[in-house]
Parts: C-alpha cells; structure tokens; sequence
C-alpha cells in the first residue's frame, strides 16, 4: 500500500512538473499594427489591412525587410499565414539573427546602399536563411547557415517549388536545440540537425522582387503570426 502511495505521488509530482513546463512557454501574438511598427530597411511600406499585414516593396527597392524590436531565445517556434499578392514575390525568414556587438541596436546600411553593399552586411551576420518562394528567380527553395564571412555551416535545396501566388500558406519556422525545421502547411519540406546551433537572435521578415529588365515589385499579406519560446 505505501508503495502505491509513493507511486501516485511520483506521478502527480511528475505531471504537475511537465504542465508547469507548459504554462510557462510565453506564446507571443504579433498583431499587424505591432508587426507594421518593426524596424524596415530599405524602401516599401506596410499597410494594415483588417487582421492582415499588406507589405510591399516601392519604387528603387531591392527588397524590404521587417526586423524584431527584440531578440528571441535560441529554442523557438515562429507560425504565421502568409500570401503572395504578386507573381514576383519572393518569401524569406531570416532568424537567429545577431550581429557583432552587443546587438541592443540592429544596424542597418547607408539608405543608398548597392546591392553589393547590403549583401555584404547581410554575410557579416549570423543567421539562418530560408528562403521558400523564389520561383521569379528560377530557383526552388533553399535553406542554410550563415557563418561570417561567407561561410555556410549546411545548405539545403529542394528539387521543386511548393508555393503559388495568391493562396494562403500556415508557415512554420523552428528551432529546438540541435534541430531546426522549416513546415509549409503541416509539410516538413527542411529538418536539419545543426552540431553547434546558434544562440538566439532577431527574425526578420524579408521579400524581394524581380529586377532588371522587367521589374516586378515584391508584395505579400502577413497574419496570425505567433511566436512560442
């Protein structure tokens, strides 16, 4: 009988301990107004539109970026709804994103930047790219490491595309000790197991169009974005 007793008492100590796990997960809301006030870099603008973030780039862009105010614990889980409003949008989340310093402040280029300059500053950084839409380019999807300076760690590539322009996707974005993952509408499509994972850092939003001789402008609505950590 005692030992029944202490048996019970385990198991209500160890479930009382794993939902106390649980409930101390933070699950932080993004809503569009929140998300339309993050740090930009180069030239676009957002636009909230009900419960939705419209973002787009403008005239001179290279593409355009929403950075966090803030940076996240190294083990998180970003999900959000995204659509593509043009045929040229190209869709990219860099994450666990840090530069040199103390990283209080997120340094941006010179507002007239080349290209080569802003690709440049993005090399310095560490991050994880994923960039799942880039059919405008001729390129399917890609995943890797930045390590600076110019070093990638893993780079991945899917053999197909797996995104169409004016349909809603739930994105998933994840990073759990050694293992970061990539889900597009409950699909693993990239699940790596990195050996020395970054620590924490920003998530930027990013999206670009085609350039050249026939520019198309990048723009995509954003919602429902929850990050758990």
């Amino acid at each position: 009988m005692r030992k029944q007793i202490v048996l019970k008492l385990i198991l209500i100590i160890g479930v009382s301990f794993f939902g106390c796990e649980n409930n101390n997960m933070v699950q932080e809301k993004i809503t569009p107004q929140e998300l339309a006030n993050w740090q930009t870099f180069d030239k676009g603008k957002a636009t909230v539109n009900g419960d939705e973030l419209i973002i787009e780039e403008t005239e001179g862009s290279d593409g355009y970026f929403l950075i966090s105010p803030k940076l996240y614990p190294k083990d998180f889980i970003l999900n959000y709804k995204v659509k593509a409003l043009s045929e040229s949008t190209v869709l990219i989340n860099l994450f666990s994103v840090l530069q040199d310093g103390d990283n209080k402040t997120f340094h941006l280029p010179d507002k007239d930047a080349t290209p080569r300059e802003v690709w440049d500053w993005r090399t310095t950084m560490k991050h994880y790219n994923l960039t799942y839409n880039n059919r405008s380019h001729g390129i399917t999807p890609f995943f890797f490491k930045n390590m600076p300076v110019n070093s990638r760690d893993f780079h991945e590539r899917l053999d197909e595309n797996i995104f169409e322009v004016g349909q809603w996707y739930d994105v998933e974005v994840g990073k759990k000790d050694n293992r970061v993952w990539f889900k597009l509408n409950d699909k693993i499509h990239f699940d790596v197991e990195d050996a020395t994972p970054l620590e924490g850092g920003r998530l930027l939003f990013r999206i670009s169009g085609t350039t050249g001789d026939k520019i198309i402008f990048a723009k995509a609505a954003i919602k429902d974005i929850v990050i758990s950590y």
